[in-house]
């Protein structure tokens, strides 16, 4: 099996975990022979000053190289501090073994078993074999000095004294190859299962990543798909009235601008999200969509209604929700509940005294609060059959006396503090709008007087 990125990855955390504990070994090393003085001065045990100050010098060299090597991030450096560290306590451990005072017995098997940690069956084969030959080279030492000592240096009471104990020691490290052996080759196959197993669930995520990915494409489309169809609705409306087209738009872009700036201002922080505002902009495209009911004739009157035409021309909110509850459901329904509530709401005011329920303050929907200070600004500062527009200056000052009645003080605060954003959308709609807007009154004002010659 290749390994992959992951796998190369995992190896080498590894490697680093394993050291951490392997230096830790190697400072520890450093202290037994300092501990061996110390029970030599107390007469517990018996070992040569120079053997203790070799034995030192010997472990702080390999533990200090070796802790200079691990800080290293080269892949080739990692690998020689893997050998260093092994074999610097092998070392060590054959370095007791020559002193004729210690006996290291079982301690030539640890070294081994701690390369299976490693999870690299080379390694833990090559220092097998290296360790076997430096413990029997350090029997052979220990001998040579045992029969120095007790003047047994002719070659056959030597042979006699080591070569049984070199046997045993062989035998036993037969049965530690056995268990490293046996280990690396669990170790391995393990790892490759469990390698298999990760880059199985890595596939498995992977195409539910793409599953999810196509699905929120998809989904995007279909939102993006519904809100074009809205647009559409509303520009349909614009053939009906004169000047809801382009009315519309502008107040999608107004309310937008009036939450962000609320939001800023620290006011209803938590409710208006980034998608809680980008659903306000979009359902103020329907807001005026009762108004289809209302005949073309009270739509376009260039003069002041009579009570009976206010009258009829105040039952468009209602009109609006009646429409608007029968919309299939957008974004789970959010945008529904929102376009209703603003179709329906944006003409109370924050007093009390607005229609078509004369609702007043946090009664009235947040999203219609807003969409009635968009509406009002627009119908302000835009053209209508019946009037010129308002300068900015003047709409200001509609927003000024109206904080705290027709408006939330928050919001009419909100809408004077964009005063100058307000001014040059204003100043780019007029433009881009001018003969569009001579093109549809030419129209307008011919389908008049056709419609008067006729009656």
């Amino acid at each position: 099996m290749s390994m992959s990125i992951n796998d190369q990855a995992f190896f080498s955390e590894n490697i680093t975990n394993v050291n951490k504990m392997v230096s830790k070994i190697l400072v520890a090393m450093d202290f037994v022979p300092v501990l061996l003085l110390v029970l030599t001065k107390l007469g517990l045990f018996n070992v040569p000053t120079e053997f203790a100050a070799v034995s030192i010098s010997y472990s702080v060299v390999i533990s200090t190289s070796f802790n200079f090597l691990i800080r290293s991030h080269s892949a080739f450096v990692q690998k020689i501090s893997m050998y260093l560290g092994v074999l610097g306590i092998e070392g060590f451990i054959a370095m007791m073994g020559t002193s004729t005072n210690i006996g290291v017995y079982i301690c030539y098997g640890v070294v081994p078993i701690i390369c299976c940690l490693y999870y690299n069956r080379h390694l833990s084969i090559r220092i097998c074999v290296m360790s076997y030959l430096l413990m029997l080279a350090s029997l052979y030492v220990k001998f040579t000095n045992g029969a120095a000592i007790f003047d047994m240096l002719d070659t056959q009471t030597f042979q006699k004294a080591y070569l049984p104990v070199a046997a045993g020691f062989t035998i036993e490290f037969m049965f530690v190859f056995l268990i490293v052996n046996f280990l690396s080759i669990r170790n391995h196959t393990t790892l490759k299962h469990l390698i298999s197993v990760i880059d199985d669930r890595n596939g498995f995520v992977q195409k539910l990543r793409q599953s999810k990915d196509e699905f929120q494409k998809k989904n995007s489309e279909l939102k993006e798909t519904q809100f074009k169809i809205i647009q559409f609705i509303a520009e349909c409306l614009g053939s009906h009235d004169l000047f809801t087209g382009s009315h519309v738009i502008h107040t999608r872009t107004y309310v937008e601008l009036i939450a962000r700036r609320l939001r800023e201002n620290g006011s209803y922080k938590e409710t208006l999200t980034d998608e809680t505002i980008a659903l306000y902009a979009s359902a103020a495209f329907v807001h005026d969509i009762g108004k289809i009911h209302i005949p073309e004739g009270i739509l376009n009157k260039q003069g002041k209604f009579t009570s009976e035409e206010f009258e009829l021309m105040k039952s468009h909110p209602e009109e609006g929700r009646r429409l608007l509850q029968v919309l299939p459901k957008i974004d789970d329904g959010r945008f529904n509940e929102i376009a209703t509530e603003m179709a329906y709401c944006h003409h109370e005011k924050w007093d009390g005294t607005g229609y078509p329920r004369g609702i007043a303050g946090k009664q009235i929907p947040l999203c219609a609060r807003i969409m009635t200070a968009a509406d009002v600004l627009d119908a302000l500062i835009s053209q209508r059959l019946y009037k010129n527009p308002k300068s900015i200056e003047q709409a200001m000052r509609v927003f000024l006396d109206s904080r705290g009645t027709h408006f939330e003080p928050c919001i009419a605060d909100a809408v004077i503090s964009l005063r100058d954003t307000i001014e040059k959308i204003d100043r780019d709609y007029k433009k881009k709008e001018s003969e569009a807007y001579k093109k549809e009154l030419e129209w307008w004002n011919n389908y008049h007087n056709m419609m008067n010659v006729k009656r």
